[in-house]
C-alpha cells in the first residue's frame, strides 16, 4: 500500500505541470487532434529508442564479422530513420485529406441535402408523434455532433492506419531494400580499395632486364628453353 501511496503522490503532482496542464487542453478542445498526435508520437518515440538499441547492438556484437558491423548498424540506422521519417509524412499527409476523405464517402448520410432531409424527416415523425422533440432537442446540433464524432473517428483510424501499416510496413520495406543495396556499394568501396592496396604491396618484384614472355608449347616445355638455346649456341 506504501509504495501505490507513492506512485499515487507522484502522478498527483507530475498532473499539476505546467505541460501536463497543456496537454490535457488540448484534449479537452480536440481529443480527436490529440489523441491522434500523442499515439503518432509514441509510435515515433518507440521506433527512435528501437532504432539507437539496434545500430548500438549490432555495433558491440562480436557475433558479426567485424567487417560486416559497420553494414549490419548503417542497415538498422537507415531501416529506423526511414520508418520514423515515413509515419510522419504519412500522418501528416492523411491529415489534411481524411477529412475530404470522410465528406465524400459519407456525403449521402452527411451532405448538405442529406442534412436537410434527415433533420426533415425527424421533424415530420415527431410531429406526427405529437411530441415536440425536435425542439427540445435541438436536431440541428445532435445531428452536427453526430457528425463530427463519425468525421473524429474516421479520422483517427485512417490517419493512425495510414502511418503505422502504410508508411510504416509498405512504403519502408520497398525503399529500404534499394537503397541498402546502394548503402552496400558505398561501403564497399572502402573495401574494395584497401583490398587493392594489399594486392599491389603483395606482388613479386618484376624480373630485372629484359621481360621474357612464357608461354607452354605442346611437348610440355616453355619458350625459355628454346631462348636458352639460341643464346648459347
Amino acid at each position: 500500500m506504501a509504495m501505490i501511496d507513492s506512485i499515487s503522490r507522484a502522478m498527483g503532482k507530475v498532473s499539476y505541470m505546467k505541460p501536463i496542464k497543456k496537454l490535457g487542453e488540448k484534449f479537452a478542445k480536440d481529443p480527436e487532434k490529440a489523441l491522434g498526435n500523442a499515439v503518432v508520437t509514441s509510435i515515433i518515440l518507440k521506433d527512435g529508442i528501437g532504432c539507437a538499441m539496434y545500430v548500438t547492438q549490432s555495433l558491440h556484437n562480436k557475433k558479426i564479422p567485424d567487417e560486416k558491423r559497420k553494414f549490419v548498424a548503417a542497415l538498422d540506422l537507415t531501416n529506423g530513420g526511414l520508418m520514423i521519417l515515413a509515419q510522419i509524412a504519412m500522418f501528416v499527409a492523411m491529415r489534411k485529406y481524411s477529412g475530404p476523405m470522410f465528406k465524400k464517402l459519407y456525403n449521402k448520410s452527411f451532405g448538405e441535402l442529406a442534412r436537410f432531409e434527415n433533420i426533415e424527416r425527424f421533424r415530420m415523425n415527431a410531429a406526427k408523434t405529437g411530441k415536440d422533440i425536435a425542439k427540445r432537442l435541438k436536431i440541428e446540433k445532435v445531428y452536427d455532433k453526430v457528425e463530427k464524432d463519425g468525421l473524429d473517428l474516421f479520422k483517427f483510424v485512417l490517419d493512425t492506419s495510414a502511418a503505422t501499416i502504410i508508411g510504416k510496413r509498405v512504403i519502408v520495406p520497398l525503399i529500404a531494400t534499394p537503397f541498402a543495396k546502394k548503402v552496400e556499394k558505398w561501403m564497399g568501396k572502402d573495401d574494395i580499395q584497401s583490398d587493392e592496396t594489399n594486392a599491389s604491396t603483395t606482388q613479386e618484384p618484376s624480373m630485372q632486364g629484359s621481360k621474357l614472355d612464357v608461354t607452354s608449347t605442346q611437348s610440355g616445355t616453355t619458350n625459355l628453353l628454346e631462348q636458352y638455346k639460341k643464346q648459347n649456341a
